[in-house]
């Protein structure tokens, strides 16, 4: 018979057996220990791991900050950044602060016109001109026409640039277009040196004038007072914005002929041997609507006074002055163009004195000046355009240009003989 070995109790030294858990002498328990390892510091590990996921959110939400923005309306964008919030607004000269989101104009079929586009930049709060700051966090700026989805738009335009005629806006951008219905959008994009994008839209319709013709044949206008009673009698008669023509005879009227309260155009005639002939002054002082057109005259003076006096927006096109003090003066707020015209012995041709910067056009190409005093003289033009004399011959003047106001012109494809 095998005996079970016995083991020692480690605390008393009894003897006990193999199998007992418990001493019975001293009441121990005798269980056998376990060693454990020391726990490893798992809340380190967990704060790194948070702090990693704290940062990466933080690099997250930074990126979505600096993340360039684009802005897009018609006719008005708040912009805000560290230096304050501004107002950049394409509006009228009338009022800086009021958005145009659409702008209406109107010509007759086939003519040209003109008219300028505002960007101001007001400070919010203050309403100050912050133009001057604001471009200086800017990297570019441009405008173009988007057409119709049915063809291009024959409407243009050019790149902005500042006027010294809108001293108030930060940049400004002429827009051209021919007379006809017709509607598209100027598109102004500001690319800003952080990276953002400004879009300021503004829809541009144009509506065809309703025309209205008189002619010689069918209403008494062969004296010079004739003509200005139906002068007279359509400028009651006919609102605006109806354009008028009227077709004048072949005739020499012996006095002058005053425009004024809405314009008319003047179309003269020839029988072969007589031109329509004005030999007084004709006085055009018509400020609202369209500009007033003259075609086709004779200005005949007897060296004295002034062929035509415009103080409204007046285009001659096809006319002669001959023998006169001035022969074409544009003074007060007129816009005044001259094309494809002939003087010839005036003391003055051409003299521009005027504040208007209303701009109709830059063209004064196709002229004559021959034997005259002073063929241009340009005391006061309120805009820095440049005035085009392209094709226009100066020939026997005492003085071709005096450019006393120092105006910006373009003589390069003038001819000098």
């Amino acid at each position: 018979m095998m005996t079970r070995p016995m083991r020692s109790c480690p605390h008393c030294g009894a003897s006990l057996p193999e199998e007992a858990s418990f001493c019975p002498y001293c009441a121990t328990d005798i269980h056998p220990r376990t060693v454990l390892e020391a726990p490893r510091p798992k809340g380190k590990f967990l704060r790194l791991g948070l702090a990693a996921i704290l940062a990466l959110a933080a690099v997250l939400a930074g990126a979505v900050l600096l993340a360039p923005n684009t802005y897009d309306a018609y006719g008005e964008v708040f912009y805000t950044d560290r230096d304050g919030s501004y107002q950049l607004v394409l509006a009228n000269a009338e009022d800086r602060y009021q958005p145009v989101p659409a702008c209406h104009q109107r010509g007759v079929a086939g003519e040209q016109y003109r008219f300028p586009v505002h960007l101001y930049i007001n400070h919010v709060g203050s309403g100050a001109n912050a133009g001057q700051m604001f471009l200086q966090k800017v990297r570019s700026v441009s405008t173009e026409v988007v057409g119709p989805a049915d063809g291009p738009s024959s409407i243009t335009c050019s790149q902005p640039e500042p006027k010294d005629f809108a001293p108030h806006a930060a940049l400004v951008s002429l827009v051209d277009y021919t007379g006809q219905d017709e509607s598209a959008q100027l598109l102004w994009t500001i690319q800003m040196l952080n990276g953002d994008t400004i879009k300021l839209r503004q829809t541009i319709e144009i509506q065809l004038i309703e025309v209205i013709e008189y002619h010689y044949q069918d209403h008494p206008m062969d004296t010079i007072e004739a003509l200005q009673a139906l002068v007279n009698q359509i400028t009651e008669e006919v609102p605006l914005p109806t354009q008028v023509r009227i077709y004048l005879p072949p005739v020499v009227y012996g006095g002058g002929l005053t425009v004024e309260g809405r314009p008319m155009d003047l179309y003269g005639s020839s029988d072969g041997t007589t031109r329509t002939t004005f030999t007084g002054t004709v006085r055009v002082a018509a400020q609202d609507g369209p500009i007033l057109y003259f075609h086709d005259l004779d200005f005949a003076g007897s060296g004295e006074g002034v062929g035509v006096s415009a103080s409204a927006r007046f285009w001659a096109q096809g006319c002669r002055f001959t023998g006169w003090r001035t022969g074409v003066l544009g003074y007060g707020y007129a816009w005044v163009n001259v094309t494809d015209c002939w003087f010839e012995d005036n003391e003055v041709a051409f003299h521009f004195n005027s504040d208007d910067g209303s701009v109709s056009h830059t063209k004064f190409d196709g002229n004559t000046f021959l034997d005259n005093g002073t063929a241009v003289l340009l005391e006061r033009v309120s805009t820095d355009v440049m005035l085009d004399f392209q094709g226009s011959r100066f020939s026997g003047n005492d003085t071709d240009i005096d450019n006393r106001c120092g105006q910006a012109i373009d003589i390069s494809q003038a001819i000098f003989q």
